[in-house]
C-alpha cells in the first residue's frame, strides 16, 4: 500500500493546477507586493551519503567492525520562497532509500528535513544565487534484531541555486556536526555508530503560483467587489476546514526507558501524521478558534521486547493574528487538549505493561498564515505546537515522557462560507 505521506505532494499539485504559472516575484509589472512576497515550489531531491561511517555487530560474543555502505535518499520537496526570493522555508517527504551496498545485517537512512535557507543575492531568472541555512531532520539505523535507532540532526546547509523560467536547479552540501553515537548491540553492551559528516544533494523544483489569481482580481477591482458582497451577506467571518501533514519531536527523556529498558532507546521523532481542523475565523478581530485532531503511534522494539505508544488528541485552540506583512501573517495563542494515550509493552510475546491515560493538558501554538488577501477562500498555514506536560507515570518513580513540539509547515485552509 502507498505510504500516505506520499499523497501529500500530489494533493498539492492537484490544488495548484488551477493557479500554476511561472514565477511572478521578478515580474516588473507586479513588483514587490503581497502577491509576489511568497512563491511555492514542488520538486524532487536526491541526497547522496558517501562511505565514511562505520559500526559494529556482535559475532560469537565479540564485536566486529564494518563499514556503512554508500546510500542515496530521494525526497519530494515542497518549499515556500519568501521575501521576494531572499529566504526559503522547506519541508520534505522521504521516498524509500536506495542502498548501493546491499546487506541484511543493518539498514540506514536519513529522512527529509524541515528548515530554512537564506539567499543573500536574490533568486532571479538565469542567475546563480548562493545560499546557507539549517535543517531539522533525522536518521534511522537498525542492526539485526536490535532497536531501530532514531536521532534528530541539525545539519548546516550551503550551496548554489540557478533559476530557470519555470523552476530552480540546486546543488548543495549538508554538514552534520555530530556524527558519533552509542548503540546497543545487545541488552547490555553498546558500540560506536559513526556516520558520515557530509552529504551532497541535487534538487530540481518547479514553480507554482498561488497568488496570481488574487493579483488579477485586485487590479481588475474584483477583490473590492468581493469584499463588499461578503460584507453585505455577512460572510467576511467564516468557518474553516484545515488539513495537512505534521510530525512531532520529543523534547525530554523517559526515565522508564532510560533505567528499565535502556536498549529500547528514547522516543525522538514520530512518523508523519494528519493534522485536521475545523474552526471559525472572526474577520473583525482577525482571530480564530480551531478544533484540531491529530493521532499517531510510535514504537520501539529490540531483543523480543516491544513498546508501543498511541496518542489521540483533540485540541481547542484560540489564536490572534498580529500583523500582515505582504501576506505573511503571524499568530499565537493557547491550547487546551484532551489526550488519550495508550502504552503497551510485551516481552517474548507476553504483555507486561498495558496502561491507558485520559487527561487534559495545556499547550501553546504559534505560526503564520500566507494569505494573498483577507477575502480569499483559501490560505496556507504553518502550525508549531508545544506541549510541555505530556508525562505518563508507568511505575514507581518512572515515567514515559512525551513532551513534544509538533510541526506542520504545510496546512491548507479553506473557508467554505466564501466559496459561494
Amino acid at each position: 500500500m502507498m505510504n500516505c505521506k506520499l499523497l501529500v505532494p500530489f494533493f498539492l499539485i492537484a490544488f495548484n493546477l488551477h493557479f500554476a504559472t511561472a514565477q511572478i516575484y521578478t515580474d516588473k509589472e507586479v513588483g514587490k507586493t503581497r502577491y509576489s512576497f511568497a512563491q511555492t515550489t514542488i520538486g524532487y531531491n536526491m541526497d547522496f551519503n558517501p562511505v565514511t561511517g562505520h559500526s559494529y555487530l556482535m559475532k560469537n560474543g565479540n564485536l566486529e567492525k564494518f563499514t556503512l555502505g554508500t546510500g542515496m535518499s530521494p525526497v519530494i520537496s515542497i518549499t515556500g520562497l519568501h521575501f521576494w526570493g531572499h529566504a526559503e522555508f522547506f519541508t520534505g517527504f522521504s521516498l524509500p532509500s536506495i542502498s548501493i551496498h546491499k546487506t541484511s545485517d543493518y539498514s540506514f537512512s536519513r529522512s527529509a528535513g524541515t528548515g530554512f535557507k537564506i539567499f543573500p543575492i536574490q533568486i532571479r531568472e538565469k542567475r546563480i544565487a548562493p545560499y546557507f541555512g539549517i535543517s531539522l531532520s533525522s536518521f534511522s539505523y537498525k542492526l539485526q534484531d536490535a532497536v531501530t535507532y532514531k536521532r534528530i540532526e541539525t545539519p548546516l546547509l550551503a550551496g548554489v541555486t540557478y533559476s530557470f523560467k519555470h523552476g530552480l536547479l540546486e546543488l548543495g552540501m549538508n554538514y552534520y556536526h555530530r556524527h558519533s553515537y552509542q548503540y546497543y548491540v545487545s541488552k547490555s553492551q553498546t558500540a560506536e555508530l559513526s556516520l558520515s559528516q557530509v552529504a551532497f544533494s541535487v534538487d530540481y523544483k518547479y514553480f507554482f503560483d498561488l497568488s496570481n489569481h488574487s493579483y488579477k482580481n485586485d487590479i481588475s477591482g474584483a477583490t473590492k467587489t468581493r469584499y463588499e458582497k461578503l460584507k453585505q451577506s455577512k460572510r467576511l467571518s467564516s468557518f474553516s476546514i484545515a488539513a495537512g501533514p505534521a510530525y512531532s519531536f520529543f523534547t525530554r527523556r523517559s526515565s522508564y526507558n532510560n533505567d528499565v529498558r535502556p536498549y529500547l532507546d528514547q522516543y525522538k521523532i514520530s512518523r508523519i501524521f494528519p493534522d485536521l481542523g475545523i474552526g471559525y475565523y472572526n474577520y473583525k478581530l482577525d482571530a480564530s478558534v480551531n478544533l484540531a485532531y491529530r493521532f499517531y503511534s510510535v514504537n520501539q522494539s529490540a531483543f523480543d521486547v516491544s513498546q508501543t505508544v498511541k496518542r489521540k488528541s483533540i485540541a481547542l485552540e484560540a489564536y490572534k493574528f498580529f500583523f500582515d506583512y505582504h501576506g505573511f501573517v503571524p499568530f499565537a495563542g493557547p491550547i487546551l487538549s484532551r489526550e488519550n494515550i495508550q502504552v503497551n509493552e510485551s516481552e517474548a510475546s507476553s504483555n507486561v505493561l498495558r496502561k491507558t491515560y485520559d487527561f487534559w493538558t495545556p499547550g501553546i501554538i504559534v505560526g503564520w498564515d500566507i494569505r494573498p488577501t483577507r477575502v480569499d477562500w483559501w490560505g496556507v498555514r504553518t502550525n508549531i505546537r508545544y506541549f510541555p506536560w505530556l508525562q505518563l507515570p508507568v511505575s514507581n518513580n518512572h515515567n514515559i515522557n512525551l513532551q513534544q513540539i509538533e510541526l506542520n509547515f504545510l496546512q491548507m485552509i479553506i473557508y467554505p462560507n466564501r466559496l459561494f
